[in-house]
C-alpha cells in the first residue's frame, strides 16, 4: 500500500508542477488527470491523439479488451495499479474498455513477472 501512496502522490505533484510551470498547459494537464474511480476514462476533449485511459486499480496483473468505434476489438495486459493509454488510429477511437476474466500471458519469475507481448484474443 506504501508503494500505491508513493505512486499517487508522485503523479500529484508531477501534474502541479505541470500547472505551475506553464500555465497555458495546466489545461491539458487537467484533462489527463483520472477521474474518481477507477476503469475506462474517455477524455472529454483528446489530447493531442490521446482520447480515452484505462485505470487499472489492483495489485494484480489483469487483461483487458477494448473496443474500436469501427467494430473491431483488442486485448491488452494491464500490469498492477498500471494505466493503458488509448490513441486515435486512422479515424478510429476506442470507445469502450474492460475487465475480462481470462489471465493474461506473464513472464518472468515469480515476484518479477511482467506481460507478455501476445496476448490471447477474447
Amino acid at each position: 500500500m506504501n508503494r500505491r501512496l508513493a505512486s499517487v502522490l508522485s503523479a500529484v505533484a508531477m501534474f502541479a508542477a505541470a500547472a505551475i510551470a506553464d500555465p497555458q498547459e495546466a489545461d491539458a494537464s487537467a484533462r489527463i488527470m483520472p477521474s474518481p474511480g477507477c476503469g475506462f476514462v474517455p477524455l472529454p476533449q483528446p489530447v493531442g491523439e490521446l482520447t480515452a485511459r484505462y485505470f487499472h486499480c489492483a495489485d494484480s496483473f489483469i487483461l483487458i479488451k477494448f473496443h474500436w468505434s469501427g467494430g473491431n476489438t483488442g486485448t491488452a495486459c494491464e500490469s498492477p495499479w498500471a494505466q493503458h493509454p488509448f490513441f486515435r488510429s486512422g479515424g478510429q477511437v476506442v470507445v469502450n474498455a474492460y475487465y475480462v476474466p481470462t489471465p493474461p500471458n506473464l513472464i518472468g519469475p515469480p515476484g518479477n513477472q511482467m506481460c507478455s507481448v501476445s496476448q490471447p484474443r477474447v
